[in-house]
């Protein structure tokens, strides 16, 4: 049994669905996922994969939990101000599924720490820093591990999950800029809290989708805006003048 009674009943409307076959409930079940950064997009992605029956979550955030995180963080309350996102994070998450595995470490990833990704069979980033993303690409692509880049800013949500596997895409790829060239953040053009809301969640199917099969995301940009609903998934492709491709 993968699962213990309690969790079969708190997930029996999921389990029924016909995607959820015995196989692939075991591999829910064993599925390995970090989440880098627990802030508007990453709670509600946290909050839906472990609604959804994962078990072994990796948590990164070396932020504490302020006034002007609430109305889109929503793992978070007035009480938890002051508090670590990841400690509080966890501590929510827990209260959904009591069994799940969650490892939570208030710090953020740098270049000494950045080996514990090494475990984790998908790596969700939802940092907010143009850095860190680039560093965590960078060890993703050297390493062979997926990775999931997902942003939002204002109204606009921008998600690719890399393989880095076969060929060649990567976020660099796309976005080859090495500097954080005054693009623009939350806290300077505001962000929505439904847009933040949207990208968890799309963040969450995605990441299931990638663990199950049941759709092709690799290498798929979709650029959703929370405001007007309109979705465009963009196939793309690998870039030859890419630094990291023979690196």
């Amino acid at each position: 049994m993968t699962y213990s009674d309690l969790e079969y009943e708190i997930f029996s409307r999921q389990f029924i669905l016909q995607n959820f076959d015995e196989k692939n409930i075991h591999k829910l079940h064993n599925a390995k996922i970090t989440i880098v950064g627990l802030g508007g997009i990453g709670c509600p992605l946290s909050q839906y994969l472990v609604s959804s029956g994962l078990k072994h979550i990796t948590l990164f955030d070396g932020d504490r939990i302020e006034k002007t995180n609430l109305g889109r963080q929503i793992l978070y309350s007035l009480d938890d101000v002051g508090k670590y996102k990841s400690i509080s994070a966890k501590n929510r998450l827990l209260k959904t599924n009591p069994n799940c595995k969650i490892t939570a470490y208030s710090e953020n990833i740098t270049e000494k720490n950045i080996n514990v990704l090494s475990d984790a069979d998908i790596i969700i980033d939802t940092s907010d820093d143009w850095h860190l993303s680039k560093l965590i690409n960078t060890f993703c692509v050297k390493n062979s591990l997926k990775y999931i880049f997902s942003s939002a800013i204002n109204n606009n949500i921008q998600i690719c999950l890399f393989q880095n596997q076969d060929t060649h895409t990567c976020l660099n790829c796309v976005f080859p800029n090495d500097e954080d060239v005054e693009l623009p953040r939350c806290d300077t053009v505001g962000i929505s809290s439904i847009c933040a809301g949207i990208a968890g969640l799309i963040t969450a199917q995605k990441t299931i989708n990638a663990i199950l099969k049941i759709n092709d995301e690799n290498n798929v940009l979709s650029l959703i805006n929370s405001e007007n609903l309109s979705i465009n998934n963009i196939k793309i492709k690998n870039n030859a003048d890419c630094a990291l491709k023979n690196s």
